[in-house]
């Protein structure tokens, strides 16, 4: 069975690179644009790993893992951050994210952060 990757990213350049990457890789990945879809998705759907942007419309990244964090406390929740934004990353880790992505997305680290 295929492992669900939820991705919340709100460029959707980003997103589709990310997705198409899972998708190639034999991941099924669920996507939101933007903070509310992220939220309703992130608390309401099953899926084995989130990948989330903290800057989106709405919502923000560090809310919703907050309340995935209360829905879901051992999810594992891998957060996508601007380049250099280690600050946000940080907080993010602080508050139970498990790793960070820098943006833009290599392939590569995708692949190895993720498996």
């Amino acid at each position: 069975m295929k492992k669900r990757i939820l991705v919340v990213e709100d460029d959707a350049s980003i997103r589709r690179g990310i997705v198409d990457a899972l998708a190639f890789s034999g991941y099924e990945p669920v996507e939101a644009a933007n903070g509310d879809e992220g939220m309703r998705l992130a608390t309401r759907v099953g899926y084995d790993l989130l990948l989330l942007d903290l800057i989106l419309p709405g919502p923000d990244g560090l809310q919703i893992l907050a309340e995935v964090r209360t829905a879901r406390p051992t999810m594992p929740v891998i957060i996508l951050t601007a380049h250099g934004d280690v600050a946000s990353a940080r907080a993010a880790l602080k508050n139970g994210a498990f790793d960070f992505i820098e943006k833009p997305v290599d392939d590569t680290a995708l692949s190895s952060t993720i498996d």
